[in-house]
């Protein structure tokens, strides 16, 4: 009988085992009682997510209905009538094009570490082995948590993720330089999700992507003027095209639920997106929470670069790059310090891959290659040159601060995880097996001896297998950057990642401050933002170190 049942499920789409056996009872004036036992008997293609919903109750959908749009908004329904951490799990998922860092996945998903909630771990192992959901190893962004679609799916978005993640990097530390000089918070107290793991910005028994204690008068606590409470600045981002009622509901959750647990101070709370959908900005204000927008926060401008970041991100790097829109990205992007740093590691290897298209004509240019050796190993090539019948060049582009150090850690994983798994996938294809292979590492910055050392013990290992390892450093850079026609194209690479900027905002020695130093550099303290600026003395002879 799952003739019917397989036509019910294509009529109306995936639904419960309980809303199949009333649309069967009625469509063949059957019982409930039998209308369950057919569904019991049904086969292929008829399937069953393997999860157990409230009162025993299943999840059937046919098995060319698995992963669409309606499939996971119905599982979602479905799920949200009982234990709702599943379902904002996937409501979470399917706003972030079904990829979401293991590390941001507590805040994205409203998954709570009280007793009475299940733990993120656990929501995400049970739709695990569920089959609903994997972990996956994403290139340049770590472990992942994902929708089962394969890799193939994977790999087609990451381009889209990876820009996404990296503008709202960018926007959250301009929230964080905002939030700060409005003395919203502490400069060094604010937490945000790239800090790493063991310092989430938690708040209450939740993760958010930005959080800092206020003594605002409004949010302290002061029934102790000696001592008081401080409350706290909880911020989430979403920069996708618009955000509806769906996208907001993990965040919407975690705000109204934190509102009923004691001992935790008042929280003004942000969400931050693009747009929103009418009924997702009234739920918002409803809620007390502030709807914001890049625009309303920094201004049109600022909304257009960081609309304009992720168009460039996204976009396959087929063509050249516009030197103009970079240096615009830079102006508009880069009044928070944090932010530089972000645009200079993002945007550098579309800079190396224009580079090399000019200094290389004629050559096969590919970016953000990702390779996959037995399912798990992954490894990304930032920029891939194929010179016909002659040689590839596989490029590790770091842009980084000149005169900052690139960590061992960084180095030891382009050494031993991502050129043995490049080579290897590389080799199997008898085309390019026959071509040399070079792995070259352009880094703005400087190398530990330890990283030298690693690096030199890999070459003497590469000579002898047949393929080269080299780095280029900054000055290096420079010299083949000097020799491109194209003078836009230098002044920017010149500027913004050759050069570290010079500039000196309002700021005072301050001989009480405690932080570090690093030995041959002068400290200064902004005291509007508490933040520290260091630079080599040799840059300022006239000065001297407190």
């Amino acid at each position: 009988m799952s003739v019917e049942i397989a036509a019910l499920l294509t009529a109306n789409g995936p639904m419960t085992s309980g809303a199949l056996a009333t649309a069967l009872a009625t469509n063949l004036n059957i019982t409930p009682a039998t209308a369950r036992k057919r569904i019991e008997r049904r086969v292929l293609p008829v399937r069953a997510v393997k999860l157990v919903l409230p009162r025993g109750a299943q999840f059937l959908y046919l098995e060319n209905q698995y992963g669409s749009p309606k499939f996971w908004d119905r599982l979602a329904e479905a799920l949200m009538e009982g234990n709702g951490a599943y379902a904002r799990a996937i409501r979470a998922l399917t706003a972030r094009d079904g990829i979401i860092p293991a590390s941001h996945f507590a805040a994205a998903a409203g998954t709570s570490d009280s007793q009475r909630q299940i733990p993120g771990e656990e929501v995400v192992k049970r739709l695990v082995d569920a089959e609903l959901l994997q972990i996956v190893e994403m290139p340049g962004i770590g472990p992942c948590v994902a929708f089962a679609r394969g890799e193939p799916y994977l790999d087609d978005r990451f381009s889209e993720v990876r820009a996404r993640l990296i503008a709202e990097k960018v926007l959250l530390e301009s929230i964080q330089e905002w939030a700060a000089k409005l003395g919203f918070g502490s400069f060094h107290s604010f937490k945000l999700r790239t800090s790493g793991p063991g310092d989430a910005p938690k708040v209450g028994q939740f993760i958010w992507d930005l959080s800092a204690p206020s003594f605002l008068g409004p949010l302290a606590n002061w029934s102790d003027p000696a001592k008081p409470k401080p409350g706290f600045l909880v911020v989430d981002v979403l920069l996708t095209e618009v955000v509806g009622v769906a996208e907001i509901s993990p965040f919407l959750y975690k705000c109204t639920s934190l509102r009923q647990y004691r001992g935790v101070g008042r929280c003004l709370q942000f969400f931050v997106a693009n747009r929103y959908s009418q009924e997702a900005l009234n739920q918002i204000r409803r809620a007390g929470i502030v709807p914001a927008t890049p625009e309303s926060l920094f201004g049109t401008e600022v909304a257009k670069a960081l609309l304009m970041l992720l168009r460039t991100l996204s976009e396959a790097a087929d063509k050249a790059v516009d030197p103009v829109l970079f240096s615009e990205l830079f102006e508009r992007l880069g009044k928070a310090e944090g932010a530089v740093g972000t645009l200079r590691g993002a945007l550098f290897e579309y800079i190396v891959a224009d580079v090399v298209r000019q200094t290389e004509p004629s050559t096969d240019i590919t970016m953000n290659r990702i390779y996959r050796e037995g399912g798990k190993d992954v490894a990304e090539v930032d920029v891939q040159v194929i010179v016909k019948n002659r040689y590839m060049r596989f490029i590790e582009c770091k842009g980084i601060l000149p005169g900052n150090l690139l960590s061992d850690d960084e180095v030891e994983k382009w050494l031993h995880k991502r050129i043995p798994v490049v080579l290897a996938q590389t080799r199997k294809d008898n085309a390019l097996s026959k071509l040399e292979h070079r792995f070259e590492l352009w880094v703005t910055g400087e190398l530990t001896a330890e990283a030298k050392a690693m690096i030199a013990t890999a070459q003497a290992v590469a000579d002898l297998r047949g393929y080269s390892i080299s780095v280029l450093y900054a000055a290096d850079i420079e010299q083949e950057v000097r020799s491109l026609k194209d003078l836009a194209l230098r002044k920017v690479v010149e500027q913004h990642f050759l050069h570290a900027p010079m500039a000196f905002p309002d700021a005072v020695i301050n001989p009480l401050s405690k932080r570090s130093i690093p030995q041959g550099f002068l400290g200064f303290e902004d005291v509007s933002t508490e933040s520290q600026i260091a630079f080599p003395a040799t840059h300022l002879p006239a000065l001297r170190a407190p």
